[in-house]
């Protein structure tokens, strides 16, 4: 008897681990949808006689409407907690991803993109899972929210080789309906995990002290900082979406094989799995701005040399660097959030944040389609995308300049 009320008490006290683990799985799975499309997107464009921009601007419904819907679930997971929000997930992905097995016309790929898998089924995916993440650790958040948003990474890592041999054996339309039945079975089971809420879910601890001044964050209105964060994760979204969603098509456009030209993405997601995890353990040492502004930087450089690289082991090279660089970059948004404001609210705070991190998502893949099809290459998509990238940069750097400002003149009061 006292056996089992100590691994209860174990098991109570460690719980927020098993928050991570499964919210990585929903990750995992869930948000592999994006990555099949990605995978298939010649295949698609090739059987329906569809531009690339298509599939392009299917990936960038889904952004968008997750972005949208997440403004919603935000708050209801605010309120009700992660179960039930994780439930609509695992319904309406594996719909989407059955439905899409069957469509012949463009509109078809575009509405089931943008309301299953985006406005009901991602929207209840990343920002409220990383908000909830949030609520579970006030020690060691910084690798908490590094493991869950490798979940992307990892997704990434094991969904395009499968895709890829499915695609080659059959077709791409059962690449979808074996990814809709692995969703189904693992996400459901998930959701149950993530029913329980966390400790002093609905009030939450307030702001670091050293973050505010009364009602100012680094000297400024909250709005003002929120409103900076917005900006980045666009200008740091528009850039790592064009080579996530074409750089399948680029490696086989310099006539590389189809397995090849998959391994890209498998590798430059395979790397930022490691920056992730990473990525989390360092922002617990120098901070989120700190850390962001290091993965921006080596997203800048390899996204600038990617548009002159052609050779095999060359793209291997500079996409395992791209995915270095660009990992850690998503959940550095929870932890910046976190570092700043308080946990009261903070699903709908990071949903504002990440619905113009989807919309940047959105964009740039959508974007590196539409320049391919008027340029015929993707080299001008990636010139594009490291300008943008500077972007984030001056962005950040400026927060950082604030931060460090807002430190000496607290320190010298």
């Amino acid at each position: 008897m006292q056996s089992k009320t100590s691994g209860a008490s174990w098991l109570a006290r460690n719980y927020g681990w098993v928050v991570v683990f499964a919210s990585l799985m929903m990750i995992v799975v869930g948000q592999g949808t994006m990555f099949v499309l990605s995978v298939s997107l010649k295949p698609i464009t090739l059987e329906l006689n569809w531009p690339r921009e298509v599939p392009s601007l299917a990936y960038a419904c889904a952004f968008t409407g997750a972005g949208i819907g997440a403004l919603y679930i935000g708050k209801l997971s605010d309120r009700v907690g992660m179960g039930p929000v994780s439930a609509i997930a695992a319904v309406s992905i594996p719909t989407g991803a059955v439905l899409t097995s069957f469509v012949t016309q463009p509109w078809q790929l575009y509405l089931i993109f943008a309301v299953l898998i985006g406005l009901l089924g991602n929207a209840a995916i990343f920002s409220p899972l990383m908000a909830n993440t949030t609520r579970w650790f006030d020690r060691n958040r910084g690798i908490a929210l590094g493991i869950v948003a490798s979940g992307q990474s990892l997704g990434g890592t094991i969904w395009p080789p499968i895709v890829e041999r499915i695609n080659a054996a059959t077709s791409w339309r059962t690449s979808f309906l074996v990814f809709a039945a692995t969703a189904f079975v693992v996400m459901s089971a998930m959701a149950f995990v993530l029913k329980p809420r966390a400790p002093g879910h609905d009030a939450g601890p307030a702001a670091p002290a050293s973050s505010a001044d009364g009602d100012r964050v680094l000297g400024w209105r909250p709005g003002m900082v929120q409103a900076m964060l917005c900006a980045a994760i666009v200008c740091c979204c528009i850039p790592m979406s064009m080579p996530l969603v074409h750089l399948v098509a680029y490696g086989s456009d310099l006539g590389h094989s189809s397995a090849e030209a998959a391994g890209l993405l498998s590798i430059a997601l395979a790397a930022s799995f490691i920056s992730r995890l990473g990525g989390g353990a360092l922002a617990d040492r120098i901070g989120g701005l700190r850390t962001l502004f290091i993965g921006s930087a080596i997203q800048a450089t390899m996204l600038a040399i990617l548009s002159l690289t052609h050779e095999l082991v060359s793209l291997y090279v500079v996409c395992a660097l791209f995915g270095l660089g660009y990992g850690g970059i998503i959940a550095m948004y929870a932890f910046i959030a976190r570092e700043f404001f308080p946990a009261a609210g903070i699903g709908s705070r990071l949903a504002w944040i990440y619905l113009f991190g989807t919309l940047g998502m959105a964009c740039g893949g959508w974007l590196g389609g539409a320049i391919f099809d008027a340029a015929g290459s993707y080299a001008p998509a990636f010139q594009v995308a490291a300008a943008v990238n500077a972007v984030n940069l001056a962005i950040i750097g400026t927060l950082i300049w604030r931060s460090r400002r807002s430190t000496l003149m607290t320190a010298a009061a």
